[in-house]
């Protein structure tokens, strides 16, 4: 017979009811404990279930924690160097190239034409000059150079004669000493001769004619000795005169041939623009091989864009980063760095690797405080107070590959292509993570 609900909740609760008579009697004693054997077991088996789990969820944290790590990485910019030893030619003014010389593998020798490029206008739309004018500029060009030559070969002279006036009045100033020497000399020799005959004339050996004539020619000596003197002087005088006319034709000519060579200047300017727009050759330096050709005939080019690099086009090429001072104790040799090329997007074609070959010891560049190039993030200036300045220095690293797949073609890599590298500069568990701010605060108290 079923046991009624209050007869079960009656049970339950402890509360004691008649046990029936007769063999019915047992069977609901039977059952009821069933019944509750049943409702333990369930709930000891949920408890344990739930204990376990977290339990499992616990030590899966703690290994998680324990073996697990986080990487922080550091973006940094690069250019497509070339092999070592390479020369990187660069335009020197803005135009479409109107005639490629050369190609890529070719042997050059110093001096030699590669590249011819054709300016643009300028915003104004002025027009290059024409061949006479051109002509009229060099002829003009010609005729201040004629005259500056002219004007420093006067200076030349005047500097010559100076020279040698010098040393003329050096040698007349050495006779005209010899000549006072010796008129000194024979007008003391003459004194005691005087001296002499006033002796005798006192005692009338001789005459008073003799003693007049004796100094009659002391007389002459004196004046003798007067005019060379006044030589000297006027020698001296003409001299200095000599000098300061010399020295204002100097200055007069210095002034003259600034004059002049700035004119000069003002030409050479208009006849290289002149030139300029009407071609530029780009010209080797070195000898060497055409290690890499980035531009064709009609390519736009910019002042600083890379045209050619002379090298060896079978040669590795390397990439250089600009690695910031923050990181340089955190980088070392054989590293891997991850390289996306600016002009193939990571994310159509993919990324490369390569790895690092060389750390530069001394800095590229060191920024100013005040130098608004020195922000890592234009916006920064915006939000608030700027990051301190750093210096960069030059990472060179080695790429893994030398092309890029691009829509079922290989593309060779070009020389001063640019790209952002991706490198790793601290590599940390997660368990230190968590626990670096708990000893640090143990280590301040």
């Amino acid at each position: 017979m079923p046991m009624s609900v209050p007869d079960l909740f009656s049970r339950l609760l402890g509360r004691r009811r008649p046990k029936p008579p007769g063999m019915m009697g047992r069977f609901e004693v039977t059952g009821l404990h069933e019944l509750s054997s049943t409702i333990e077991f369930r709930r000891d088996t949920a408890s344990n279930l739930l204990v376990l789990f977290f339990v499992v969820l616990a030590a899966f944290l703690m290994a998680a924690m324990w073996f697990g790590s986080f990487a922080k990485q550091e973006t940094m910019r690069g250019i497509v160097l070339g092999s070592k030893g390479s020369q990187r030619l660069a335009a020197i003014v803005d135009g479409t190239v109107s005639k490629v010389w050369v190609a890529q593998g070719d042997k050059v020798v110093v001096g030699q034409r590669i590249l011819t490029i054709m300016p643009q206008q300028s915003a104004a739309g002025a027009k290059p000059l024409s061949e006479t004018e051109l002509q009229s500029l060099t002829e003009q060009r010609q005729t201040i150079r004629r005259q500056i030559a002219e004007l420093e070969a006067s200076m030349a002279n005047d500097a010559n004669d100076l020279a040698a006036m010098g040393s003329n009045v050096a040698k007349i100033n050495e006779n005209l000493q010899r000549q006072e020497g010796v008129l000194n000399a024979a007008m003391t020799a003459q004194d005691g001769t005087i001296r002499k005959l006033q002796a005798y004339l006192k005692l009338g050996d001789v005459t008073r004619d003799v003693v007049i004539a004796q100094e009659r020619i002391r007389q002459d000596y004196t004046r003798q000795l007067l005019d060379v003197r006044l030589q000297v002087s006027q020698l001296a005088s003409s001299q200095i005169e000599r000098r300061r006319t010399v020295q204002q034709n100097k200055m007069a000519n210095a002034n003259e041939r600034a004059q002049l060579g700035r004119a000069l200047a003002e030409l050479e300017s208009r006849i290289e623009r002149a030139r300029s727009a009407i071609s530029t050759d780009v010209i080797v330096g070195i000898d060497g091989r055409i290690a890499a050709l980035n531009v064709r005939e009609g390519s736009d080019v910019r002042v600083g864009d890379t045209l050619a690099a002379l090298g060896d086009p079978d040669a590795t090429f390397t990439i250089g980063l600009q690695a910031p001072s923050k990181t340089m104790g955190l980088l070392a040799i054989g590293q891997r760095v991850v390289l996306k090329y600016d002009a193939f997007p990571y994310k159509t074609f993919g990324i490369k690797h390569g790895r690092i070959m060389a750390i530069g010891r001394q800095p590229m560049s060191i920024p100013k405080e005040d130098d608004p190039g020195a922000m890592l993030d234009v916006s920064l200036a915006k939000a608030g107070p700027r990051p301190p300045p750093q210096s960069k220095y030059l990472i060179e690293v080695e790429p893994e590959d030398r092309t890029i797949e691009a829509y079922g073609a290989e593309r060779p890599i070009l020389v001063g292509s640019t790209l952002s590298a991706d490198v790793v500069v601290e590599r940390r568990r997660l368990i230190d993570w968590v626990l670096d701010p708990i000893f640090a605060m143990r280590g301040r108290t």
